[in-house]
């Protein structure tokens, strides 16, 4: 083969590289090992459904902390997938599952991979009601959310008792309720809600910040400009109060016993629903 051919040879076959199209390897997708109660943020923008309709969209910015409601895998492909309670969520998120019929909270089964989602800690401003493992605390079902009532304990009758309170959600948001069913199928519309824009912890003493008023939240504004005008202060006083719920009015018989913990905002008795016990 003479010098001119093998250069021409050569020129073709770089000519070839670049004109022919070179199909890219297909990223393979791989998945979170997830347990309930764990927390995921967002790493795009991601749109859920809820459980019922599956008509129901929810929008998840990026960089939303969400919590691990239950887990399960694809009988198809064995995928693994998590659901999140949107009860735990802010209303500015949750807002679209009011629309539904039976205002179902739980969303479908959303895909845990990686490219969406990656685990987190536990946010600081959940650490004034939250435990590490409240399966092994409770005789029962720990059932905590975040929910501060007025008052000393969880009332007898639950189903129709009426209630005043605040909560700290999920992804950060404090919100207020005044006169709603302490007992609910789904988390209430709030009056008022600000994102919390800072957190302080100090033993027992939560001290959470936001930029503006919310109204029917015991505030104390301590500046007057900025993200942190306002602070709520929340101490968990580890003092449990019992409840004992009758079979039906006037009955002798206990169907359930609920447990409540005692906290203070402003010094004014609050509780929180932990624990039922049947």
């Amino acid at each position: 083969m003479t010098i001119k051919r093998l250069l021409w040879l050569v020129a073709v076959g770089f000519l070839l590289v670049l004109v022919i199209p070179v199909k890219p390897v297909a990223a393979k997708t791989t998945y979170l090992s997830l347990s309930p109660r764990e927390y995921l943020q967002t790493r795009q923008k991601v749109t859920v459904t809820n459980s019922y309709y599956k008509k129901v969209k929810i929008t998840l910015p990026k960089g939303t902390i969400v919590q691990v409601a239950s887990t399960g895998k694809s009988k198809k492909n064995h995928r693994p997938f998590f659901t999140i309670d949107m009860d735990t969520m802010s209303y500015r998120l949750r807002k679209p599952f009011y629309t539904a019929k039976s205002k179902p909270n739980m969303t479908a089964g959303i895909w845990a991979a990686k490219q969406t989602f990656k685990q987190v800690a536990a946010p600081i401003y959940l650490q004034y009601y939250r435990v590490t493992d409240p399966d092994t605390r409770s005789a029962g079902d720990y059932i905590a959310d975040g929910n501060l009532w007025q008052g000393i304990k969880w009332p007898v009758n639950e189903t129709t008792a009426k209630g005043s309170g605040v909560k700290v959600t999920v992804d950060g948001y404090l919100e207020s309720y005044a006169k709603v069913r302490v007992f609910q199928a789904s988390a209430p519309k709030p009056i008022a809600y600000a994102k919390i824009q800072k957190t302080t912890v100090s033993g027992n003493v939560t001290n959470f910040y936001v930029a503006t008023r919310v109204k029917g939240a015991p505030l104390t504004r301590v500046a007057k400009s900025g993200k942190h005008q306002y602070r709520l202060t929340v101490t968990r006083t580890g003092e449990h109060a019992v409840t004992l719920i009758p079979e039906n009015a006037g009955s002798q018989y206990t169907d359930s016993v609920e447990i409540s913990e005692r906290y203070l905002i402003n010094n004014q008795n609050y509780y929180m629903h932990t624990e039922v016990l049947y």
